[in-house]
């Protein structure tokens, strides 16, 4: 596969717009092999399934920005930026219950994802000092449990659980101090990571007319997204406390328990 447009993303940039650049003259396309091998099985006449996967992937040209670029509004992007190469590979599992008033499956993946970007010249220092390092989208863990459950022809009850292992970020593992400005020495490129993701939803379907296949049909959905409440870290930012002159991290979670109300209709 190629792709001609890439993606930018700096968490440390002041807004959360995303830089998309095109290939060109200074920025190759993304060139990627992939490679997977599966193996799919029915159990007890269809009742449930199993299906395994295992991938490789191999990225060419795969860019990345410089230590301290400035990505946004940035009219000479060429320059804060580096090519480089990356790889992924892992293993996935599905299991499926597919027949009774009990349905739904159970599937992980372990997997990793890593990057290599090197200088453009012998005397230019490339990313982590030329060594591999986590993409942003690296997830050792991912786990999620769907299940639903006919509690009679009108209602229908439904869980969902997910599990992931922290996105790699940057910390700041250090400071100095220089005509009175606190400076923050930073650790290696995403040598650390945000703490777990986990999450449960839960909804009930109701359908006042089931057996309605035909005309105006209708159900109504009450649902309850991240049913405990947990404030899942989106980003961790490190500052110093006007007040006090100690160093404070700030968690930022979007969002938190959230229910809805919908109804749907068709015709």
């Amino acid at each position: 596969m190629s792709q001609y447009l890439h993606l930018l993303s700096n968490t440390s940039s002041p807004t959360p717009l995303d830089v998309w650049a095109p290939s060109g003259k200074y920025i190759k396309p993304q060139v990627l092999d992939q490679y997977a091998v599966g193996y799919f099985k029915n159990l007890k006449d269809g009742d449930y399934s199993l299906e395994v996967e295992s991938y490789y992937k191999s990225v060419k040209n795969r860019i990345d920005y410089i230590d301290g670029a400035n990505l946004i509004a940035n009219d000479a992007i060429e320059r804060v930026i580096l090519n480089g190469k990356a790889g992924a590979y892992g293993f996935e599992l599905l299991f499926r219950k597919n027949e009774g008033r009990l349905k739904g499956w159970l599937a992980y993946t372990l997997s990793k994802s890593e990057q290599k970007t090197e200088g453009r010249s012998p005397n230019e220092t490339g990313i982590n000092n030329n060594s591999w390092y986590n993409t942003a989208y690296d997830k050792t863990h991912d786990i999620s449990v769907t299940s639903s459950y006919d509690v009679s022809n009108k209602w229908k009850a439904n869980a969902n659980f997910i599990f992931q292992t922290g996105q790699p970020t940057t910390y700041p593992n250090g400071q100095y101090v220089y005509n009175g400005i606190v400076i923050p020495n930073y650790s290696d490129r995403n040598s650390t990571r945000l703490t777990s993701y986990n999450r449960l939803d839960v909804s009930a379907t109701y359908t006042p007319k089931p057996r309605k296949k035909e005309g105006w049909q209708s159900y109504w959905v009450f649902s309850i997204y991240n049913l405990y409440n947990r404030k899942n870290a989106t980003s961790i930012s490190f500052a110093q406390n006007e007040d006090t002159g100690r160093n404070e991290a700030t968690r930022l979670a979007i969002f938190g328990i959230i229910p809805s109300v919908s109804y749907n209709f068709k015709f």
